[in-house]
C-alpha cells in the first residue's frame, strides 16, 4: 500500500512538469552571454618565462617541501601552469644560469577574480617572468616586488606583450609603493616578491613566524586581502555594528508639571471691578 503511495505521488510530479534540480543561476539570456558556474576558488594560468633551465617548484603536499613537479623555464617560449586565485604561493627557483650556487623563494600571489579580470583570465594566461636584472638586484640586498596588472583605458599600450603591464619596485623613485601605482593605473592580476632570504637553512621556514606577526595598516589589494571589487558587504551584526551611526541624542528627563499652589501673601481682593 506504501509503495502505491508513493508511485502515485512519483507520477502527479511528473506529470505537474517537475524535473531534477538544476543551476538556474545562469537562466534568462543567451547561451553565450550567460555567465559560468560560479566556484569557490577559480583557477588562473600563469606563464612563466625566465632564463633556459631555470627550475621553479612550489609546495603541494607538506609546508616547505617543493614537492611539486618541477617546470623549466624556456627561452624561446613561456611555461604554462595553472594555479588557484586568491592564493598565496611560495615557488622555489634553482639551477639558474650563470648564478651557481644561487637558490631564491619568491612568493607569488595570485589576485582574486574582478569583473575587470573577468574576461582576460577567461582567455589569457597572467605572464610571469624573472629577469637578470631581478637577479642582480636581489644579489646587491636589494628586495623585488613586480606586480602584473591589467591597465586600465587611459594607460593601455598596443605594443604591451598580451596587453598586461608589470611595475617593479626598483624602476620607481625612493618610496613609491608598486602595489599602490599599480592600483591607480588598473587592476592587479599577481605580485611576486623576492628577496634573498635561506629557507634552507633549519629553522627558517617562514610558516614558524607567522605566530609573530603583529597586525598593522595594510594597503588594501582587491581580492587579497580585502574582498573583491563589485563584492557586496556581508549582512551580519558585526557589519551592522561597524557601520558609522550617528549616535541619538540623550532623552530628556521626563518633566511633569506640578499643580500651582496658591500663594498665601496676597490679600484676598473684596466685591469685583466695577466702573465707576
Amino acid at each position: 500500500m506504501r509503495n502505491k503511495a508513493l508511485l502515485l505521488a512519483l507520477t502527479v510530479v511528473v506529470a505537474c512538469g517537475a524535473g531534477p534540480v538544476r543551476d538556474t543561476s545562469n537562466v534568462g539570456g543567451p547561451a553565450a552571454l550567460r555567465p559560468a558556474v560560479q566556484r569557490q576558488f577559480a583557477v588562473a594560468q600563469v606563464a612563466f618565462k625566465g632564463s633556459e633551465g631555470t627550475t621553479i617548484q612550489w609546495d603541494v603536499l607538506q609546508l616547505g617541501a617543493f614537492d611539486s613537479v618541477p617546470v623549466v623555464c624556456k627561452d624561446t617560449k613561456p611555461v604554462f601552469q595553472n594555479f588557484q586565485t586568491a592564493h598565496s604561493y611560495r615557488l622555489k627557483l634553482s639551477n639558474i644560469p650563470g648564478r651557481e650556487g644561487l637558490t631564491l623563494y619568491p612568493t607569488l600571489t595570485i589576485n582574486a577574480v574582478t569583473p575587470r579580470t573577468r574576461a582576460y583570465l577567461d582567455h589569457n594566461a597572467i605572464p610571469v617572468k624573472f629577469t637578470e636584472n631581478d637577479f642582480d638586484q636581489i644579489e646587491n640586498g636589494n628586495f623585488v616586488t613586480k606586480v602584473i596588472f591589467l591597465p586600465s583605458q587611459q594607460y593601455q599600450n598596443l605594443a604591451l606583450a598580451g596587453g598586461v603591464d608589470t611595475i617593479v619596485n626598483t624602476q620607481l623613485p625612493a618610496g613609491a609603493d608598486p602595489i599602490v601605482e599599480a592600483q591607480n593605473r588598473g587592476a592587479i592580476l599577481a605580485v611576486v616578491q623576492i628577496g634573498n632570504k635561506d629557507l634552507s637553512i633549519d629553522g627558517s621556514n617562514y610558516a614558524g613566524s607567522e605566530s609573530a606577526v603583529v597586525p598593522g595598516e595594510q594597503i588594501p589589494i582587491s581580492g587579497v586581502n580585502v574582498a573583491a571589487w563589485g563584492t557586496p558587504a556581508p549582512q551580519s551584526e558585526k557589519n551592522m555594528t561597524e557601520l558609522p551611526t550617528v549616535p541619538e541624542p540623550k532623552p530628556e528627563p521626563f518633566f511633569v508639571p506640578e499643580r500651582p499652589v496658591p500663594s498665601t501673601s496676597i490679600p484676598e481682593v473684596e466685591g469685583a471691578w466695577t466702573n465707576h
